[in-house]
């Protein structure tokens, strides 16, 4: 797998509400700051990572999005 893959697998490992660094995925994995900045940026278009301003990233539980025509009454309702 590649360093990019494996950094994927490793924040996918993390605890929900973990927070996440590019320095500190860079010295545990032994990568450079670049391939791990680079990897946090696809972990974010994943929907596995979230930047909170003035928190940082944190790693989050991946939100299945429906088809707004997949909803039936009760989904929608129970959403308000």
């Amino acid at each position: 797998m590649s360093k990019h893959g494996d950094i994927i697998k490793y924040i996918h490992s993390l605890k929900v509400g973990s927070k996440i660094s590019v320095r500190g995925i860079a010295v545990e994995l032994a990568v450079s700051e670049g391939t791990a900045y680079r990897a946090i940026k696809e972990a974010d278009n994943l929907g596995i990572v979230t930047t909170i301003p003035r928190v940082g990233t944190v790693r989050i539980e991946k939100v299945e999005k429906k088809s707004i025509e997949a909803l039936n009454y009760a989904e929608v309702v129970r959403s308000e």
